[in-house]
C-alpha cells in the first residue's frame, strides 16, 4: 500500500559559476550549462553562450525534499534478519526520500549532443543541519580533475523543531 510523503522542506541551489573546465570545443568558446539532480529529479541551468572554461550561471534552482516513509518494519536484510531499530533522539526528518546526496553535471551545449564536463557528488547533510552551506565543488570525469562549481545551498525546513 503506497503511502504519501511528507513535504519536510526545500533545497535551494544556486549555480553561481566554475572555473577550470576542460575545453570541449576545438574551435571558439564552449556553451556550458550543470544538471542538477536531487532524489532523481534533474533541473538544469541555461547555456552560457560562449561562457568558455569560467562561465556564471547565478541560477536559482529549487527541490521539495520528502520524508522517506518506507516502512522500515517491512525491509528485512537478504539474510532475513530485520534491520536495527533506529535510535529515539534523532532530530528532524529521520530519512530523506533519495538520501542525503546531490549530484550536479556539467555539460558543454552542442546541437547534436552536448559534451559532458565532468560531475560531482555533493553531501547534503551539512546544509540540512545547518540551513546554508556555500563551497567550490571538484568535478571530476573518468576519475580526472575537470574544473570545480561554486554552489550555494540553502534548506528551509517545514517540520517544526
Amino acid at each position: 500500500m503506497p503511502s504519501t510523503s511528507q513535504e519536510i522542506g526545500t533545497l535551494i541551489v544556486v549555480v553561481l559559476k566554475a572555473n577550470h573546465l576542460p575545453n570541449k570545443r576545438h574551435i571558439g568558446k564552449q556553451d556550458p550549462y550543470c544538471v542538477v539532480t536531487v532524489n532523481g529529479e534533474k533541473r538544469r541551468t541555461k547555456a552560457i553562450k560562449r561562457g568558455g572554461q569560467h562561465p556564471e550561471w547565478d541560477e536559482e534552482i529549487r527541490f521539495m525534499l520528502y520524508e522517506d516513509t518506507e516502512d522500515p518494519s517491512e525491509s528485512t536484510h537478504k539474510d532475513g534478519t530485520p534491520p536495527p531499530i533506529p535510535p529515539k533522539s534523532s532530530r528532524g526528518p529521520k530519512k530523506i526520500k533519495g538520501g542525503r546526496n546531490m549530484k550536479i553535471a556539467c555539460f558543454a551545449d552542442d546541437p547534436r549532443e552536448p559534451d559532458f564536463i565532468g560531475e560531482a557528488d555533493v553531501d547534503l547533510t551539512e546544509v540540512l543541519t545547518k540551513g546554508e552551506t556555500d563551497e567550490w565543488f571538484v568535478l571530476s570525469n573518468k576519475d580526472k580533475f575537470a574544473g570545480k562549481v561554486y554552489l550555494e545551498l540553502t534548506f528551509w525546513s517545514n517540520v517544526s523543531a
